[in-house]
């Protein structure tokens, strides 16, 4: 290194004595290399490391970091399971959205309108009402019109059945009433995946039921006000909306019982499991990277395995039950609390991953540092020249500029440990703003008089 050349190849101390004014030159000579190792990013010399031998710390190490993988993409579903069964409004606010998805629209009206025209039996009453007219008319010509207006008078009543239902689906009210029933169905949800049935959501073939009674009678009100008045002759329909279909139900629960039970402790497991791999390793910021790396890698294959289960799960919905656009519709939304979740994890890990990579001491994390100090002392520099000096902040700012900034680490972590449900938006904005902070703690710092190299021509004045 510069610093050992300067050490062991300058004059030495019985040279000193018989000329006085190689002290001078030797002040100077110091000054220069550590000028030269700032702007080279070189660190000085220390004391080499202890060996952290032991053969068994890489296979510990490997085991540690492989059940991480495994755990964190179980920790944020098992989270989803926990949040979305557990948390009402929570729920409500992940099934709210799908009243105005023209799709689940569409499939709602579509069920509604059919379970109302199946009781009315409109082409009964049409004929009906034909022969009524018919048998009270001497006028054959009469009847025979009559008859031929009945498919036309029939595709009428259900058309406009369907408008008024249709109307309703995409009107406030029904988002109202959606939101509602699904409030009231919740306790009945967790029922469900507990193995108990109930009458807001029921079970069949392995199908997931919202019923749809509560709508299908403010239908029915709507068509009478609008002067509909044979919808009062429909009677009690117990009409339901798939929200879910699984051949496996029984296998779904058990799965939920596990995942729910384990929600709080996984998160904790997987943190542990990673702090052990760092502390155990050789290497521990190496570690730490590859480990933050292993996260971030599982986060991913997470969002594709959520993105592969998607189309198996269309293959298996049967059209009749739930269409494939809202079938498609009602998982987006219900999985898009975990795509939140991994982003999150995936932006956190990704950070940290590169905090511990720039911090590192290989030649590449060196020069990156080097570089940020060489602006950072310009831009300090040029702000002293112009009178934007910091006095006192700028001294007590670079006396505990490390203190400050691993205080800024844990606030962070506190924050996002603190966030109920995080999202990679929000992470990425909370990481920003503590670069913010550090990036200004950085410009205002200045050294300390007593930390500060001697200037070459004043310790050459010193010593003479």
């Amino acid at each position: 290194m510069l610093s050992d050349v300067a050490e062991h190849g300058g004059p030495t101390s019985e040279g000193l004595e018989k000329d006085p004014g190689a002290t001078a030159r030797l002040a100077e000579l110091r000054g220069e290399v550590a000028r030269l190792e700032n702007e080279l990013g070189e660190p000085p010399a220390t004391p080499a490391a202890p060996s952290r031998g032991g053969w068994w710390r890489a296979p510990v190490v490997v085991v540690c970091l492989v059940l991480v993988a495994i755990i964190s993409p179980l920790a944020v579903v098992a989270t989803w399971v926990h949040d979305e069964i557990s948390d009402t409004d929570r729920y409500v606010a992940t099934v709210g959205p799908l009243a105005s998805d023209p799709a689940v629209q569409a499939a709602v009206s579509d069920r509604i309108s059919t379970a109302l025209l199946d009781r009315l039996d409109v082409r009964a009453i049409t004929n009906q009402a034909i022969e009524a007219l018919s048998s009270r008319s001497n006028r054959p010509g009469l009847t025979t019109s009559l008859q031929a207006l009945s498919t036309p008078l029939v595709n009428g009543i259900s058309q406009f059945v369907r408008d008024q239902v249709t109307k309703l689906v995409q009107s406030d009210a029904f988002a109202q009433a959606w939101e509602q029933a699904n409030r009231e169905a919740h306790a009945q949800m967790v029922a469900v995946l507990t193995g108990k049935g109930g009458n807001a959501v029921q079970v069949n073939g392995g199908a997931v039921q919202l019923n749809l009674a509560v709508l299908i009678n403010t239908v029915k009100q709507r068509l009478v006000e609008e002067g509909f008045t044979l919808a009062n002759r429909i009677p009690e329909v117990t009409a339901t909306f798939t929200i879910f279909q699984s051949a496996d139900l029984q296998r779904a629960r058990t799965g939920f019982r596990l995942l729910s039970a384990v929600a709080r402790a996984l998160p904790v497991i997987a943190v542990l499991l990673l702090a052990a791999a760092v502390l155990v390793a050789r290497r521990r910021r190496r570690t730490l990277v590859a480990g933050s790396l292993v996260v971030a890698g599982s986060m991913l294959l997470l969002g594709l395995l959520l993105n592969g289960f998607r189309s198996v799960y269309l293959d298996a919905v049967p059209p009749a039950q739930l269409p494939a656009d809202a079938a498609a519709a009602i998982y987006d939304q219900l999985v898009g609390f975990i795509r939140l979740g991994l982003r999150s994890v995936l932006v956190l890990f990704l950070a940290i991953a590169v905090v511990a990579w720039v911090a590192g001491p290989g030649p590449a994390p060196s020069r990156v540092r080097a570089g940020a100090n060489h602006a950072f002392d310009a831009l300090r520099h040029r702000s002293d020249q112009v009178g934007l000096e910091t006095g006192p902040v700028g001294l007590f700012l670079g006396t505990y500029k490390v203190a400050i900034r691993w205080i800024v680490a844990g606030v962070v972590i506190l924050i996002y440990v603190l966030r109920a449900h995080p999202t990679g938006t929000w992470t990425l904005g909370l990481i920003l703003i503590a670069a913010l902070v550090l990036l200004v703690v950085e410009l205002l710092a200045r050294t300390p008089p007593a930390e500060k190299e001697p200037e070459p021509a004043a310790a050459a004045t010193k010593e003479t």
